[in-house]
């Protein structure tokens, strides 16, 4: 999950090739770091030197150096709320290049993002977790991310009021569910209720993310489980999200209700639940993926992967 809710006014400007649109970039680069040397004691050049990498890394997103990055992560430690939403939202921007997401943590950017997921203030909230969810997509990122402290906030976060911090924390969370020891550091960050919790969204985004992430943190058998001990609306809630309108979320939860099918107590809730009829239907789709999740749900059934 790489794409996040936009959470500040939008930047974006239809964009040209021309060279001369290029030079005005690298001059716009140039001012923003003589700026910098008159920043420390002054808030109002720290709001416009932010700003100005905000526009910038909207109009265009390329590898950037350590010379970019540090005023960026300087003005991401500013205690004015303005500065700290435009230097987030540059951050986050910077953070779709995949040489960009190891530069930032390598800098130091999780420490300052952490705090602002601290805010109070929701804009630099949604921000700062929506540069984590993308620097989350890097694998060499994931360990780095789950060992920092980031995931109790991102758990906190993932049950904010705006829909636009729901998003981007349900979606870090999913990004940190592909390694078994990420997974665990997930599960004791208190993740678990929170997902779970989260299936009910009438969101259809959060919906899946949450659902995937529980479909994955089910690979695991002590994590499976936990999940029986102390979630017992979760099989009822994933045969419900069968009945979805939305196509990948059908998808997710078959395959959600397919790992947990791996233990003869899910099977049995499965079937206590109506699943069976869900499944059916899914087989019966016009739509591959849906068939396919469905089918190697029922073959769980037959064939637990522990036989």
């Amino acid at each position: 999950m790489g794409v996040v809710s936009s959470c500040s006014r939008s930047f974006f400007h239809s964009r040209k090739s021309q060279s001369n649109e290029l030079l005005l970039l690298e001059n716009e680069r140039v001012a923003v770091a003589e700026l910098l040397q008159y920043l420390e004691n002054n808030v109002d050049l720290q709001r416009s030197a932010a700003l100005a990498f905000a526009e910038i890394t909207e109009k265009e997103v390329r590898p950037v150096g350590r010379d970019t990055l540090d005023p960026i992560l300087f003005l991401l430690s500013s205690h004015d709320t303005e500065v700290q939403r435009a230097a987030s939202a540059a951050l986050g921007n910077l953070a779709i290049n995949t040489d960009n997401k190891l530069l930032i943590v390598k800098l130091g950017g999780l420490e300052p993002l952490i705090r602002q997921m601290l805010s109070p203030n929701v804009e630099v909230q949604c921000n700062a977790v929506g540069c984590v969810t993308n620097l989350a997509t890097h694998h060499d990122n994931k360990t780095k991310i789950a060992q920092s402290g980031a995931l109790v906030p991102l758990t906190r976060l993932a049950r904010s009021k705006d829909m636009r911090v729901q998003r981007n924390a349900t979606g870090a969370l999913l990004n940190m569910t592909h390694s078994d020891e990420n997974r665990q550091q997930l599960v004791n960050a208190g993740a678990i209720p929170v997902l779970v919790s989260l299936l009910n969204s009438q969101d259809t985004d959060v919906q899946y993310y949450c659902t995937t992430a529980l479909s994955n943190i089910a690979v695991d058998a002590a994590n499976r489980k936990k999940l029986a001990q102390t979630e017992p609306k979760l099989v009822s809630s994933l045969v419900q999200l069968m009945d979805s309108p939305s196509l990948k979320v059908q998808c997710q939860a078959a395959l959600a209700l397919r790992n947990l099918a791996s233990d003869e107590k899910y099977q049995l809730e499965i079937v206590k639940a109506d699943g069976l009829s869900s499944l059916l239907r899914l087989l019966q789709s016009a739509y591959l993926p849906l068939i396919l999740s469905a089918a190697a749900c029922v073959r769980n059934f037959f064939y637990p992967p522990s036989k």
